[in-house]
């Protein structure tokens, strides 16, 4: 798997690839050192999510193109919850990186299916801890930030300050863990006094989670 990242990685231009897992956040990564793992975890978890969407409107989306101020993303998608990202300059030649990827997005379906552990690489148990524990951190911040966009759509302006009320809460109740965001879900839920808000609340909440 790396060796087909490292294929994509070496084309002019390219900054960065991985495989991004919805779960598990960024995996067998061949990252530059100058993005930020924080910005690559908000970047793939919209991109999942923007599949995801695309299926639930009955839309096969085949590949989709981010142009930032510094960089382009292209994601194509493995399967359901994970996607290829590869993150390139701004002035890169973007069709060949797509068309190149694409190519390779076959290779790794296949193994995938094959072995799916594959896209996992050995660490030292210190490494390892140490690296999830960042990944976890801000896949839960990325997640917070998603039910509080949510609570907005239905309350507006004041979400902010009801979400930092109940998140101190749901902290002093238990470990912020992302296992247990849906219990933070339903205390806001239960904030939403007009039903047809609330309902639309859960509904974007269940698209989150």
């Amino acid at each position: 798997m790396r060796k087909l990242l490292q294929e994509i990685a070496v084309i002019p231009g390219v900054t960065g690839s991985c495989i991004f897992d919805k779960k598990e956040g960024p995996l067998c990564k061949d990252l530059h050192q100058d993005l930020s793992e924080r910005n690559v975890q908000a970047v793939g978890i919209h991109l999942v999510r923007l599949l995801q969407m695309g299926a639930m409107a009955g839309l096969a989306i085949s590949s989709s193109h981010f142009r930032f101020d510094r960089y382009t993303v292209i994601g194509i998608p493995l399967d359901s919850d994970s996607i290829l990202m590869t993150i390139c300059d701004a002035q890169a030649n973007c069709s060949l990186v797509a068309t190149t990827a694409a190519m390779l997005a076959a290779d790794m379906r296949d193994d995938l299916k094959r072995d799916p552990s594959s896209t996992m690489t050995t660490k030292t148990p210190q490494e390892d801890g140490a690296e999830s524990k960042e990944e976890d951190d801000a896949f839960i911040q990325v997640l917070l930030d998603e039910v509080e966009q949510a609570l907005a759509g239905a309350i507006g302006p004041v979400a902010a300050v009801v979400m930092q009320d109940y998140l101190v809460r749901w902290r002093q109740a238990g470990p912020g863990t992302s296992a247990r965001v849906p219990e933070l879900a339903e205390m806001l839920l239960q904030e939403i006094g007009n039903p047809e808000l609330a309902q639309k609340f859960s509904e974007k909440i269940k698209s989150i989670l």
